[in-house]
């Protein structure tokens, strides 16, 4: 386990003293960049931007010094609006990078016995990954009232793309933070949301251009975790419904989630229509800037009033500190 990899931390506004932290969501298509400064007596907006690449990168074949050059592209375009001031730099990072999975857990064993466990399903379940070139790491899920035995979220990422960013973070005299799964990250930024509920049992959907996450989470606590390729709107509709379904291993049925949480990558207002009407549920398109401060320069930010729900990422990364 890497300590780069961050699946959960604490956040800004417990930090002593003033500090400043800059998010970055990365995606095929663009950087983002958001900035939260934090003390005991405000947690305050700072930067707010995106840039989009010369050309969409794929990140699983595109050769390391192309990403490189397009990623330092976007990001110097950013900074000719706004230079980026903290000195460190964490990532939300796309689905696809992540190998994820929901195994069963015995917590009699150490952490660093469980981990060879798991790398050991690993190499039977996604044999054409080097099995050593894998970080993994785990969110422990003990059984409750939707899972009646103990599992663990498990996530896997492959070690080039940790030394891919710090490569890039040493090019600009940066240090990097923290790399987060762009679907935990956008959980971390609920808080931050008028909407937010931490009691009970919560749904949450993350939306890319090709790939969907949904994530259900119990009195603030991620209990799964699945990914599912996507071609149109139906496609989310369809597995929201699968998800709520009554089966063998879980015991979610729609009448238990007490709220339901929609984000992602420019979702609009009629498709999120549709999937209410689709589901029986009412998705929220959380606002992550509803509790920050934010000057009248950034609440003119058509990112700020049109496009914060695309954000929500970028800002979980950026109130993370450990």
């Amino acid at each position: 386990m890497h300590s780069k990899i961050q699946l959960r931390g604490n956040n800004l506004s417990y930090m002593s003293g003033s500090n400043i932290h800059a998010g970055l969501n990365l995606s095929t298509k663009k950087l983002q960049v958001v900035e939260i400064f934090g003390s005991r007596e405000q947690v305050r907006l700072d930067n707010l931007n995106e840039a989009a690449f010369p050309q969409p990168l794929n990140f699983k074949s595109d050769q390391e010094n192309i990403i490189l050059s397009q990623l330092q592209v976007a990001y110097d375009e950013m900074r000719k609006n706004q230079p980026v001031k903290s000195d460190t730099l964490s990532f939300s990072l796309p689905l696809d990078l992540f190998y994820i999975s929901q195994l069963p857990y015995d917590n009699t064993l150490l952490q660093r016995d469980l981990i060879e466990e798991f790398r050991w399903e690993y190499s039977i379940m996604f044999p054409f990954v080097k099995n050593d070139d894998l970080i993994l790491q785990y969110l422990e899920v003990e059984k409750n009232m939707i899972y009646t035995k103990n599992t663990a979220i498990v996530y896997g990422i492959e070690r080039k793309y940790l030394k891919l960013l710090e490569r890039f973070c040493e090019k600009n005299y940066l240090k990097l933070g923290f790399i987060d799964n762009v679907h935990l990250s956008s959980e971390s930024a609920l808080a931050l949301s008028n909407s937010f509920v931490n009691v009970g049992l919560r749904l949450s959907v993350y939306v890319s251009e090709k790939l969907m996450s949904i994530i259900f989470s119990l009195d603030g606590r991620p209990i799964s975790q699945k990914v599912y390729a996507i071609s149109n709107y139906d496609d989310i509709s369809k597995n929201i419904l699968d998800e709520i379904s009554l089966s063998k291993s879980k015991n979610i049925i729609k009448g238990l989630i007490q709220a339901c949480y929609i984000t992602g990558e420019r979702i609009p207002n009629s498709a999120v229509q549709s999937i209410n009407e689709a589901t029986g549920l009412n998705f929220i398109v959380f606002n992550p800037f509803d509790k920050l401060i934010a000057t009248p320069d950034l609440k003119a930010n058509p990112f700020y009033y049109q496009r914060y729900n695309s954000f929500s990422s970028a800002t979980g990364i950026a109130y993370r500190i450990g």
